[in-house]
């Protein structure tokens, strides 16, 4: 194609877009909704896969208790015992000091008043314990009972219900692409179907006197490609703007999760977004023009 074809294109495709406006602000419309839907569609997928990645480690884990008069040496000693363990992966030992640490870090409130001698009386130390196999846990449960020093032993039950959730949120958000994708080249085909019929005698009389198809489609795939890009970038602010703001607010709630930053995503989500709009207009645009081409 030659640069005078291109610019007669692109030139022909304003002009129909300004002459049909009705049509174009509805395509624009359809777009930029389908966009917006694909975009929040993607930053649910790309945090609850965040999320499952934050507690793979913790969903796989034993918390094992030391009894708090059992000195800090004898509980390192202790943890020999526990990575013998048959199923258990890896032991990491956290002291009275980090638990006590942690508690103040974590709820500043209940501490408030003790001394650091008093709350090394009530948080003890305690053992992490991981394990690949989830049919093991019983099994390391019962080794762990056995080992003297330990007080009590918990199981990680809620980062794996958090997990699993987060999964079936990926496979929705997935779905949700799919779907809004397919209804949006079906209204994208009804929109293009509209402005091929109010141009249906100029179409015949392009035929009859000879231009090719790809001649006559070109326009309507410029228009497609045109109004995805100005849908792209409409939506492309509309994030900018709303999804920081939705972290701030989520943030002010103490959700306990750090949702991915907009500067690590917009990247990929443009190009996504290009991406499944060009394919939109293109779609919509050149599957509704077989009926007006076929003379």
């Amino acid at each position: 194609m030659s640069l005078n074809s291109a610019g007669y294109l692109i030139k022909d495709a304003f002009s129909g877009m300004r002459k049909d406006m009705k049509n174009t602000l509805i395509s624009l419309g359809t777009m930029f909704a389908t966009m917006i839907l694909i975009a929040v569609a993607y930053l649910v997928y790309m945090n609850e896969n965040k999320l499952i990645d934050d507690t793979k480690d913790r969903s796989s884990n034993i918390v094992a208790y030391v009894d708090v008069n059992v000195p800090d040496d004898t509980a390192v000693k202790m943890g020999y015992e526990v990575e013998k363990i048959t199923g258990v992966t890896s032991s990491t030992y956290r002291d009275k000091e980090y638990a006590v640490n942690l508690a103040k870090s974590m709820n500043p409130i209940m501490v408030e008043g003790f001394s650091d001698e008093v709350l090394r009386t009530i948080y003890p130390a305690y053992f992490v314990v991981t394990f690949d196999d989830v049919s093991m846990v019983e099994s390391i449960v019962h080794s762990l009972q056995k080992i003297q020093g330990i007080e009590e032993i918990s199981v990680n039950q809620y980062a794996k219900a958090k997990a699993r959730d987060a999964q079936i949120y990926k496979a929705v958000a997935i779905l949700a692409v799919i779907l809004i994708v397919e209804f949006s080249v079906f209204l994208m085909m009804n929109t293009t179907k509209l402005m091929m019929y109010s141009k249906r005698t100029e179409i015949s009389i392009m035929k009859y006197v000879g231009a090719k198809n790809n001649f006559i489609r070109a326009p309507f795939a410029m228009r497609g490609i045109f109004t995805a890009v100005l849908a792209v970038a409409l939506t492309m602010l509309v994030v900018y703007i709303a999804y920081p703001a939705f972290i701030k607010s989520m943030n002010t709630l103490e959700s306990g999760f750090s949702f991915i930053s907009f500067e690590f995503l917009y990247q990929e989500l443009l190009g996504i977004l290009l991406i499944i709009g060009i394919f939109i207009g293109l779609c919509g645009s050149s599957a509704s023009m077989k009926k007006y081409l076929d003379v």
